[in-house]
């Protein structure tokens, strides 16, 4: 794999506000404005898996493609006043197919590569807990082994899973309630290392769902970190027994952290060396094409990142304006 960044750019959406790109080699951010909507909130971005050219921002008003790695953007066809975008799946094998996740929570799938979207039946379930946002699919995924097997990860409200491709859905949300701590998901991953497992990230640190989501088992974080609030969740894409974890003390806090689990959730290490966030870190990326190209972004607008799997890093400053940093895609 390429030691360079000469290919990977960096995408990072604020929910206040706007949408930034890094280009290889830069320091410096620009931002992303040609036909998104005026001061876009922004906290879904997504690379097409096998073109990094074509990018996905969930905003909104909607979701928004571009064809030249951001340079222009072009609205979707879906429903004005629509729900605001938050997460994007790609089928496995299948990219035509796509599915989004909005708040309040709603699922949605395009079978033409995002030209147009059709509202699925999923329905958030009887365990949403009344806050200060609405409910939010804050992450989806399926099964790589298994591509009908789909979950969403509810922001404040557990777990949903499809066994069919979104056409329906089934709470599997389980003991994660009724404690609010662990209905609060914030990621949701499968990997193709362990098939029909379901892995979360939860206010209370990670679980392991076996055999569909059919028990939750949690993971005991604490012995790895003195902090447990976990945040995003990505698989590596070259590696499916290793997954990155970003944590911090809250959902506001003054410290974060990006941890990395080799074996599937058994131990974890910390990666972030050198580096200190100065607010929980929230989301994290991987170029698929240089796996050793690792990015973190921490919530009040750092993004740091390695091109060495994670023996250095660097920080980048967004502009002040971007806060509440939410979407980060990588490739």
């Amino acid at each position: 794999m390429t030691s360079s960044n000469e290919n990977t750019y960096v995408y990072a959406g604020a929910e206040s506000c706007g949408l930034y790109r890094l280009a290889p080699g830069s320091s410096q951010w620009q931002e992303l404005t040609h036909g998104l909507p005026d001061d876009p909130v922004v906290p879904g971005v997504a690379l097409h898996p096998n073109n990094p050219e074509v990018v996905f921002a969930g905003t909104q008003d909607g979701p928004y493609r571009s064809t030249d790695r951001g340079e222009h953007w072009e609205r979707l066809d879906y429903p004005r006043g629509g729900a605001p975008v938050w997460s994007f799946l790609f089928r496995p094998g299948d990219p035509t197919v796509m599915y989004l996740g909005t708040a309040p929570g709603e699922i949605y799938r395009s079978v033409n590569s995002g030209d147009s979207w059709q509202k699925l039946s999923a329905t958030m379930g009887s365990n949403e807990c009344a806050m200060a946002f609405p409910t939010r699919v804050i992450a989806l995924a399926a099964d790589p082994s298994y591509p009908d097997e789909m979950y969403a990860a509810l922001e404040v409200a557990g777990v949903i899973r499809s066994s069919d491709g979104g056409d329906t859905w089934d709470e599997i949300t389980g003991s994660l309630a009724p404690s609010q701590d662990t209905l609060d998901l914030h990621g949701v991953q499968c990997s193709a290392a362990s098939p029909h497992t379901v892995f979360i990230t939860t206010r209370q640190g990670p679980f392991i769902g076996p055999d569909r989501g059919r028990e939750w088992i949690p993971v005991e974080f604490g012995q790895f970190s003195p902090i447990t609030y976990t945040r995003d969740l990505r698989v590596a894409p070259h590696d499916p027994n290793l997954l990155y974890v970003t944590i911090g003390a809250a959902a506001r806090s003054a410290q974060g952290a990006l941890y990395r689990s080799r074996d599937l959730f058994r131990t974890f290490e910390r990666v972030d060396r050198g580096i200190s966030a100065s607010a929980t870190m929230m989301a994290v990326g991987v170029d698929p094409r240089a796996p050793g190209h690792v990015f973190c972004a921490a919530r009040d607008g750092q993004v740091f990142g390695s091109l060495d799997n994670g023996d250095t890093w660097t920080t980048y400053q967004l502009p002040e304006k971007a806060k509440e940093i939410r979407g980060l895609a990588v490739g």
